[in-house]
């Protein structure tokens, strides 16, 4: 590396206060999860992270270091810093470039999605998740065991909300979401409304991959994928790539082979649902928009062309709720008095969702700008407006409260 004159740039990480080895640190991780890699940044060294904006050489940060903060950064450390960045794939550049483009290549070519949080979210080995999951229903917040053999519902779901969040905090969640899926879905074919957690051109991104869970790969119907795409006025395979390290459809495929692997046949539509953010901060409803108008129209036109065909589906949004607290941006730590306001603001949006009223479940997130952080904002809107007149239950709502960072879900059933 030319010191005089290389200006680096820091790509958009995510960095959350931490602490590590008794120490007060930046927590940083690739958001895109290109890079798998956790950098733990001294606090000392946030000006320089600063400063890595493509424009200032080492001298230039050297100097503004030591006029602004008095702090001398020397070439050693300045060194070690760029060689761990560097490392984790931190950094744009040409390396970082063929890198990813090599990922990209390698997985576009795969015919199925890997299992990407096997063994780091949820264990790889199928008998250990199997009874892990298990416990999630017969915990104390859990639901039960969902019945065997149970008869076709005289009212089966049109769909449901799920949360996206880990197993470990919300395994009890994700079970009472499962077991109405098993007792109440007579469906052969889900369509899953995923959060997408990075950047995508388009608000609908569909992919035909099958996706590998430790239960056997969750087959996709591709032919229900290419109908609905052709319906649509946009490329919404230009961002595929998304889903090779997203976790919010990764989730629902392992809970769907869960309870349906070896059971009885069935396939899905993996759709990453992108942000609405654009309409909150304009202070308009996503109704009207070409690209949601026409996506809603042909998932509509797709699902009852399947029904003609003698098909059933069931519709599942992977959302989770809140995000509070120093870790997403918020000045002031969670205590009960905002735990209490998030469960009376999350109750009025999930109280929208069970009438099946769109456009106030929507402007209950977007009224104050969505200060509560939705994460699921975009399928849950979605997946009522395709619905049209639905009803629905709420079967269970959860806070992980956390003074740093507080996270909400809830799982609904929608008839």
């Amino acid at each position: 590396m030319n010191m005089a004159s290389e200006r680096l740039k820091l790509r958009p990480v995510e960095a959350i206060p931490a602490e590590h080895q008794g120490r007060k640190v930046l927590r940083l991780t690739d958001p895109l999860r290109l890079s798998e890699a956790v950098l733990f940044a001294p606090m000392a060294l946030v000006p320089v992270l600063s400063l890595l904006d493509g424009h200032h050489t080492f001298e230039d940060i050297r100097q503004q270091c030591k006029s602004r903060h008095g702090m001398d950064v020397s070439e050693e450390s300045y060194r070690a810093m760029v060689s761990s960045l560097e490392e984790a794939h931190f950094l744009e550049g040409d390396g970082f470039a063929s890198w990813s483009a090599s990922l990209r290549d390698a997985y576009l070519s795969a015919p199925v999605r890997p299992n990407f949080l096997a063994g780091k979210s949820y264990d790889a080995d199928p008998a250990r998740l199997r009874s892990r999951i298990d416990g999630f229903f017969t915990g104390d917040d859990g639901p039960g065991m969902p019945a065997k053999n149970s008869a076709a519902p005289d009212e089966p779901l049109r769909g449901v909300v799920a949360p996206h969040i880990d197993f470990h905090r919300g395994g009890a969640a994700f079970a009472w979401a499962y077991k109405s899926i098993a007792e109440r879905a007579d469906a052969d074919l889900f369509v899953v409304l995923g959060t997408v957690h990075a950047p995508t051109k388009y608000i609908y991104n569909l992919t035909v991959k099958s996706f590998e869970t430790p239960f056997g790969d969750l087959e996709a119907d591709a032919g229900f994928v290419e109908e609905l795409s052709g319906r649509l006025e946009v490329n919404s395979f230009q961002d595929e790539f998304a889903h090779r390290g997203e976790h919010s459809i990764e989730f629902q495929a392992v809970f769907l082979q869960y309870l349906f692997a070896g059971v009885r046949p069935v396939r899905f539509v993996p759709v990453l649902v992108g942000s609405f953010h654009p309409f909150v901060m304009e202070g308009r409803s996503p109704r009207g928009d070409a690209q949601v108008e026409t996506f809603i129209a042909g998932l509509r036109e797709t699902i009852d062309a399947h029904r003609r065909n003698g098909g059933k589906v069931c519709l599942i949004a992977s959302v989770d709720f809140a995000h509070v607290g120093p870790q997403f941006g918020d000045e002031s730590p969670v205590d009960e008095a905002r735990l209490k306001e998030l469960a009376g603001a999350d109750g009025k949006s999930l109280e929208a969702v069970c009438r099946g009223d769109a456009e106030a479940f929507y402007w209950s997130v977007a009224e104050d700008g969505d200060a509560r952080n939705v994460c699921g904002l975009a399928p849950v809107y979605t997946m009522l407006r395709v619905l049209d007149g639905c009803e629905g239950e709420v079967l269970r709502y959860s806070q992980w409260p956390d003074p740093n960072g507080t996270v909400t879900f809830s799982s609904v059933a929608l008839t």
